[in-house]
């Protein structure tokens, strides 16, 4: 009979990953036109979303835990025309608190819930990012 305490220890899993997945939308236009649904689009002059933007996810401790650059903008809605920049990756998972930045813009905070269910913004008129 083999004795429990000379079994060889297990392997310790490997932290969890936390998929960080959205977007970011710009307004177009109000009366339909622009470019047709899925076509490459570019925000307005004075918009500071911008292809190239980098998105950079934080611990609470302020450790860098990942980047990514927004890619180009695709069309999208049919009345009000927008153009929506999407953003995926993934961070370590260990933290219950993160802080997420946009390049341009001030760093916003968010629980690992708030992740797990997606992250959509707007830029508002005023040129900040509010949830969507």
């Amino acid at each position: 009979m083999e004795d429990p305490k000379e079994a060889a220890p297990t392997a310790t899993p490997s932290a969890d990953r936390l998929a960080i997945s959205g977007a970011i939308t710009v307004l177009l236009s109000t009366d339909g036109k622009g470019p047709d649904i899925g076509k490459p689009c570019a925000p307005p002059t004075g918009s500071k979303v911008k292809a190239g933007a980098e998105v950079r996810v934080t611990d609470s401790e302020g450790k860098t835990l990942g980047t990514q650059k927004l890619g180009a903008g695709h069309a999208g809605g049919s009345t009000l025309k927008t153009c929506n920049f999407s953003f995926s990756f993934k961070v370590p998972g260990e933290a219950e608190n993160y802080e997420m930045t946009v390049e341009g813009f001030p760093p916003m905070q968010y629980t690992r819930e708030d992740i797990r269910r997606g992250l959509s913004f707007y830029e508002t008129e005023q040129g900040t990012l509010a949830p969507q």
